[in-house]
């Protein structure tokens, strides 16, 4: 039983993969829909699923800073040790994961029906049936800052860069973001050799969820002293979007992730959306 919860601790704080552009999940049939074991009455289960909790609590403080609650519900004592249970949900505040910083997380099985085969010879986990949460992350503009501090996020701005100096046409010194009147605003700053000037661009934009993916819409630059077409500065704008940034250092190979929808409501940013992983995927323990 163990080797399973810490098995499930590790793959959901670090869960996602490709962005799936269609998230088409049906939960599995469930055979103990109707049945109820003697360890519910003994007390048995309600032992073990706090113990159950405990070590997913335990395995996801390895992978990630904050606080934590975890509530698993299982069937019987018996079924949980096979890797069978009924429901899982993980709630975080304040949560560090991967140098990705957000104020709130929470992931919910989708299905009263889960199950995952441990093979301790071979050290694999099978998930028997389909496997899928939904979840919800809420990010602060404090948040994003301390994400884009990450060394993986300064190496993109580095390539940008390449390719910018290469073509004499600008370089980014810093960027950073502010979230005013439920918007946010990119603030890049940036030299442009061409014209001899440095100056600090604000690109104001709202976000939506297309195909999965987070991606910027209705981009507004706001500067005094000079224009340049926001559509060419789209693509260079997704591509050094923290919020994608984020999620995408939160991938797991094995999960696929599609984002619902993205609000931005009280300055803060609330994404949701779905992870599933297929039946039959193995994974290393």
């Amino acid at each position: 039983m163990k080797k399973i919860l810490v098995l499930i601790g590790a793959i959901l704080i670090s869960a996602g993969s490709t962005f799936a552009s269609q998230c088409n999940f049906e939960c599995p049939g469930n055979p103990y829909a109707f049945s109820y074991s003697i360890s519910n009455f003994t007390g048995t289960n309600f032992l073990a699923e706090r113990i159950a909790n405990m070590l997913i609590k335990k395995q996801i403080l390895k992978e990630s800073q904050g606080k934590y609650k975890v509530n698993l519900q299982s069937y019987n004592v018996s079924a949980l040790k096979d890797g069978i249970f009924k429901s899982l949900e993980i709630t975080g505040t304040d949560t560090i994961t991967n140098g990705v910083y957000a104020s709130s997380v929470k992931f919910k099985t989708l299905c009263d029906y889960n199950y995952i085969e441990i093979n301790n010879k071979e050290n694999t986990a099978t998930f028997k049936e389909a496997f899928g949460m939904a979840f919800a992350i809420q990010f602060s503009e404090d948040d994003l800052n301390d994400t884009m501090e990450n060394s993986a996020y300064k190496e993109m701005i580095r390539r940008v860069n390449n390719i910018g100096n290469a073509s004499k046409m600008f370089n980014i010194s810093s960027s950073s973001i502010k979230i005013e009147d439920n918007k946010l605003v990119y603030i890049i700053k940036v030299a442009v050799p061409l014209l001899n000037i440095k100056k600090e661009l604000e690109v104001e934009t709202s976000l939506k969820a297309h195909n999965g993916e987070i991606v910027i819409d209705k981009a507004e630059l706001n500067t005094e002293y000079f224009k340049i077409d926001v559509d060419k500065l789209s693509n260079l704008i997704n591509y050094l979007n923290p919020l994608d940034f984020s999620l995408e250092l939160m991938k797991n190979k094995e999960a696929n992730m599609h984002v619902k929808d993205v609000v931005i409501k009280d300055d803060k940013i609330n994404v949701r959306g779905l992870i599933t992983i297929d039946k039959d995927v193995v994974t290393e323990q």
